[in-house]
């Protein structure tokens, strides 16, 4: 049964693995998406400030330069929002050959402890925090031999 459960594991691992390669795809297609109707928004935008520009300076409209400069605001606008989500986008994109301890670590600032591992699945984890960041395993229950004594050291005074 050993075996089983070993192919079973690794099948389960591979698989959380495709599903968290799936999710970044899926974000990264919704900010490309984001990103393209802030590119509609903005070209419109500059062909607006274009036509009044025109009706300005060749049809002698009277366009106030208030007008174009709102106007100027909001396109400076959509590119801001644009490189957000471009920076977003850009931090999606790790190297699939990446651990995903190492995409955890890069997105929530993680430190790993030296020689500390998650007894789980053995990716590198920090002896100060209570889960994995690999695998959301608790890293208290097995992080270290001391802990189970402390437990027994508090059950007992509640015993005697």
């Amino acid at each position: 049964m050993g075996l089983l459960d070993d192919v079973v594991q690794g099948i389960g691992k591979e698989v959380s693995r495709v599903q968290a390669r799936g999710q970044e795809m899926m974000q990264s297609f919704n900010l490309q998406n984001q990103i393209r109707e802030l590119e509609k928004k903005k070209t419109g935008k500059l062909l607006e400030i274009g036509r009044l520009v025109t009706d300005k300076y060749v049809k002698g409209d009277d366009v106030a330069e208030d007008v174009l400069k709102d106007k100027a605001n909001e396109v400076a606008g959509y590119e801001s929002e644009m490189q957000i989500l471009q920076a977003e986008m850009d931090s999606l994109k790790v190297d699939t050959e990446v651990p995903t301890s190492k995409k955890a670590e890069k997105g929530a600032g993680f430190h790993t402890s030296p020689g500390y591992e998650c007894p789980n699945c053995h990716a590198p984890a920090a002896r100060d925090k209570a889960f994995c960041p690999s695998c959301g395993e608790s890293l208290k229950k097995a992080g270290s031999s001391s802990a189970p004594s402390d437990d027994i050291v508090d059950v007992e005074p509640n015993g005697n």
